[in-house]
């Protein structure tokens, strides 16, 4: 490992010890802000927590075009069903095996602590030969992108930006879908159940998961989905009756876990828990991908005895057999061009709410499958709100920073890199509509499983991403 690796790790792991999950960046933005102070560099933060650190240029390159660096400081917050990790305190623990890094049963956040490192690695460099910089670093990027929504329009000066989000060191990414999130509420009428009932927990853990834009085509199995194909199925046989369902932790992660209480009469118990089981096992045939998945009960209490009518539990399932999950269309060169991913479900008081995120690379796409989300609501008696929209990243090909890029990775890796248009959402759609005129690109270390505890970064690649990022700087834009 060399010193520059050395030294973005080495502050990857200070960032680690800061709790970062979305919506909660306020101590990750005070770090960076005493970090620029302590380095006398420039900044500033908005009220959105979005921070600016500015890297004056080098001696000779002051009349350089400057350049942003960005990347977003907020993490997914995922963890194992045993792990007793708590993310608003307790630092994540980094396990080295071999070329990998990844974190003891949590998400890593290298998506995107990585960008910050390099970004700060880059700015204590004084080897490096550079225009002006700006580190732009954005706040709550996993939840809807947020920050970047949130930014002034003069919150930077440059008008070349680096974006430091992808996940394959030998990618440049040039385009990226839009977005936009819907939340359906179903109002729910609950009735008492009879005395001669006992209440089973069922819950459904230890699926693969992964990144909605990433990993939606990857035929990995949403616990949501599962437990209502399940639900139905004991519904129909045995005349359960649902207490709650609560599932799911992100709108932007294939949702891992989902547990459901169900009231059954005494005289089925055991045929249900041997049904249970058999579902679980041609779920597993069906899914040859999950491993792990674990599909257990066990008997509980309610002293409310209050269960969800007849119809509000055959409303609810109808939503979620109908609400759509994973690629709706493909597009023509063979990447996703539009899909949804059916995220949260939560049981409140007097209603159950579901979280869902769409993803479409063509806008108007994007608007018919949240048309469709809202009439299947509507059938069903439901309310649907449609909640954050993010534009998608047309690609430039003529651009001058792009046909750099691709030349100096010519130069140093002796082959031309990947150019791409990806389906996961980057802040560079949202920074470009707002800004203006901005010629950007999308680079980063190779990143596997992203938001889930599997998720894990190539050292190698880390050092790869720097030299050509260097190079890109020093080259006289």
């Amino acid at each position: 490992m060399n010193k520059n690796v050395e030294n973005i790790i080495s502050i990857f792991q200070e960032i680690n010890k800061i709790p970062r999950c979305s919506k909660h960046e306020d101590k990750i933005a005070a770090w960076l802000v005493e970090w620029a102070k302590s380095h006398s560099f420039e900044y500033k933060r908005d009220n959105n927590n979005n921070v600016l650190i500015t890297i004056c240029a080098s001696k000779g390159f002051e009349d350089r075009q400057s350049i942003a660096l960005q990347g977003h400081m907020d993490m997914v917050c995922e963890k194992s069903k045993d792990s007793k990790h708590n993310f608003s305190k307790d630092a994540i623990e980094l396990i080295y095996d071999g070329d990998w890094i990844k974190a003891k049963d949590t998400t890593l956040g290298a998506d995107d602590g990585i960008a910050l490192s390099v970004g700060l690695a880059l700015a204590l460099d004084k080897n490096i030969k550079h225009p002006k910089l700006e580190l732009l670093f954005t706040s709550d990027e996993e939840t809807g992108l947020n920050g970047a929504s949130n930014l002034s329009n003069d919150f930077f000066e440059s008008k070349l930006l680096i974006n430091i989000d992808s996940e394959d060191a030998d990618t440049i990414t040039i385009g990226c879908a839009g977005g936009e999130d819907a939340s359906v509420s179903l109002n729910i009428i609950r009735t008492f159940v009879n005395r001669d009932h006992h209440f089973l927990k069922i819950s459904i853990s230890g699926l693969y998961g992964g990144h909605s834009g990433i990993d939606i085509n990857k035929n990995r199995a949403n616990a949501i989905k599962l437990m209502t194909f399940l639900l139905n199925k004991l519904k129909n046989k045995f005349n359960i009756k649902l207490y709650e369902i609560n599932g799911g932790s992100a709108r932007n992660a294939i949702p891992v876990q989902c547990e459901s209480i169900v009231a059954f009469k005494n005289s089925d118990k055991e045929r249900i828990k041997l049904f249970i089981k058999e579902f679980q096992e041609t779920t597993k045939r069906n899914y040859s991908n999950e491993k792990s998945l674990n599909i257990s009960c066990t008997e509980c209490k309610k002293e409310d005895m209050q269960v969800f009518d007849d119809s509000s539990f055959d409303k609810l399932l109808g939503l979620l057999v109908e609400l759509p999950h994973g690629v709706y269309k493909m597009s023509e060169n063979g990447i996703v061009e539009t899909s949804s991913n059916l995220a949260i479900v939560e049981t409140k008081e007097s209603k159950v709410v579901i979280y869902t995120n769409q993803r479409s690379l063509i806008m108007d796409e994007l608007g018919k499958i949240t048309q469709k989300i809202e009439n299947i609501a509507r059938k069903y008696s439901a309310k649907c709100l449609k909640g954050n929209t993010y534009p998608s990243w047309q690609p430039d090909f003529n651009s001058k920073l792009l046909k750099k890029s691709i030349e100096i990775y010519k130069s140093l890796f002796a082959t031309r890199p990947k150019i791409e248009v990806i389906h996961a959402g980057l802040e560079c759609g949202i920074i470009g509509s707002k800004m203006g005129n901005l010629e950007m690109i999308s680079i980063g270390p190779t990143i596997y499983d992203p938001h889930t505890v599997n998720e894990r970064v190539s050292i190698q690649s880390i050092e790869k991403v720097w030299l050509f990022l260097t190079k890109i700087i020093e080259s006289g834009l």
